[in-house]
């Protein structure tokens, strides 16, 4: 299969994976807080998002054995031994999440306000809950890492999945006859350990030689694996450290109410930064084995090429999403909320937007080996996040409108304007090639579309059409404008490529 294929397909299997898993948590918000009330959402959502901090060593340990698969594919000895090595790592650090979580679970009500004494004793069994299920996703991690090393991005999606399809259906049986947060958290833990169990069938299955020993791992082996690990944790970490600290931030400082608020708000621009990272990760391979070939025009090619398709995607999305807030909040939610609640949608929805326009970068640089100022700068921005949050929480602003202020700040500095242009000066681009090439027509194309989708949204408003109206023309206009300004040339190759295989089509027929 050519490079361009495979990179297709594995877009589109992230797509599909990320686009299912997002979905599957829209729908059950609604049905969770019709069951379990706006106070039992955000206690569950503390806990489930605010906790999450292993997560940080599953993304790391799932990277590094994509890098260390993708670079030892035709040593088996050596794949099966970083294997080996993280897949032991895991199953330790399993272990210790969740005794962690038992230890915590007794200390809960004192450490946030949130957590009402009604749910004091849910919250307990909730928290430990939780910790299991990030046990099985850590469990999952090194066998996940080791498909996507391999490129095998569809079967490792096809899991994750079903799993999201199987979670979905639990939680709605569950909260039928058990309106509890701790039913909530059961469907996680049943789903999550299915898909780690499926994972590790599948790795054996698709990759060959591939097997847990322990006499391959040595010293050299952990070495080797902690060095680029801990890259991984620091730059992967700190975001989710970042994230879920501000979670927790807003259950300390606030109400139930303010973690509910924070966390649906986040709910559509998480999605955003999900369908991206679905395209912009399965470049890490790709460049790291053009890097060990010594292609790096064709790193450079990539890059320019894939950062317009990621600014026309990313603002195609965000457009609509920015002006059909309010209505789509209404017709999702279907319950009376603030105003504070739109505004904090939008707000994270803009600090989205560095991550679909250059997230690219993380794994361009990191696959070509730039390491060092990716992590110092991942960190920075994370601390500087959450002290921003503690100062604004002081009274400047409401508790859930202060980390969303922060992450956008942040987030614009460190990926919107820093990381890309340390991305063209390490790989050599001139900044006016990269800004013609990449950027300019998709900046053109965004002006005019929000303007003439503002204008059309108004219209649409002011004669009562129904939102699902609304949300399908305006996409639909900027979709068309973009297709027009941004991408001529790849819509009038789509064109040309359809009509050939209709004609085809027409031929074989007759």
């Amino acid at each position: 299969m050519s490079l361009k294929r495979r990179i297709i397909l594995n877009v589109a299997s992230n797509w599909a994976s990320m686009f299912v898993t997002a979905v599957a948590g829209l729908i059950v918000v609604p049905f969770i807080l019709t069951k379990v009330g706006s106070t039992g959402y955000g206690v569950w959502a503390l806990l489930a998002y605010g906790l999450a901090y292993p997560q940080l060593l599953e993304a790391a340990f799932a990277l590094s054995i994509n890098r260390f698969v993708a670079f030892y594919r035709q040593d088996t000895k050596q794949l099966n031994a970083f294997v080996s090595a993280s897949f032991v790592i895991m199953i330790v650090l399993s272990i210790v999440t969740i005794a962690a979580a038992v230890a915590v679970s007794f200390f809960l009500s004192d450490l946030f306000r949130a957590i009402t004494p009604e749910f004091q004793r849910s919250a307990q069994i909730t928290c430990i809950l939780v910790g299991v299920t990030l046990a099985m996703q850590m469990l999952q991690s090194t066998h996940s890492g080791a498909l996507r090393g391999y490129e095998y991005y569809t079967r490792s999606n096809a899991v994750l999945i079903v799993a999201s399809i199987l979670r979905v259906a639990m939680i709605i049986g569950f909260l039928m006859f058990w309106k509890s947060i701790v039913a909530i958290q059961v469907a996680y833990v049943i789903s999550m350990a299915l898909a780690a169990i499926a994972t590790f069938i599948v790795a054996h299955y698709s990759i060959d030689g591939l097997k847990i020993n322990l006499k391959l791992i040595n010293r050299a082996v952990l070495r080797e694996l902690w060095i680029y690990t801990y890259h991984s944790i620091a730059r992967s970490g700190s975001t989710i450290i970042m994230f879920n600290t501000l979670t927790l931030l807003v259950g300390w400082k606030g109400t139930a109410q303010d973690v509910m608020v924070y966390d649906i708000g986040f709910k559509f621009p998480n999605l955003i930064r999900s369908l991206l990272g679905g395209i912009q990760n399965v470049f890490l391979p790709v460049v790291t084995n053009l890097k060990a070939n010594g292609q790096v025009e064709a790193v450079k090619s990539i890059v320019k090429r894939m950062t317009q398709m990621c600014f026309i995607l990313t603002l195609i999305v965000i457009i609509p999403l920015i002006i059909l807030a309010e209505p789509l909040l209404r017709f999702w939610i279907r319950k009376d909320f603030s105003d504070n609640l739109v505004v904090v949608m939008n707000i994270l929805t803009i600090s989205s937007l560095p991550d679909g326009l250059f997230g690219l970068w993380l794994p361009v640089l990191v696959g070509v080996g730039h390491l060092r100022w990716l992590t110092r700068m991942s960190v920075g921005g994370a601390i500087a996040a959450i002290a921003m949050t503690f100062v604004l929480m002081l009274g400047f602003v409401s508790v859930p409108m202060a980390p969303s202020i922060s992450l956008l700040v942040t987030m614009w500095i460190y990926r919107g304007i820093w990381l890309p242009l340390y991305g063209i000066k390490k790989l050599e681009i001139g900044l006016a090639e990269y800004f013609k090439d990449s950027m300019a027509k998709s900046m053109v194309a965004s002006v005019v579309s929000f303007v003439v989708a503002f204008g059309l949204q108004y219209f649409l408003t002011e004669y009562k059409f129904h939102f699902l109206i609304q949300a399908f023309t305006i996409t639909a206009l900027v979709t068309a404008i973009f297709a027009v300004v941004a991408a001529r040339q790849e819509t009038g190759e789509l064109f040309s490529r359809v009509i050939k295989t209709l004609q085809r089509g027409k031929e074989c027929r007759s």
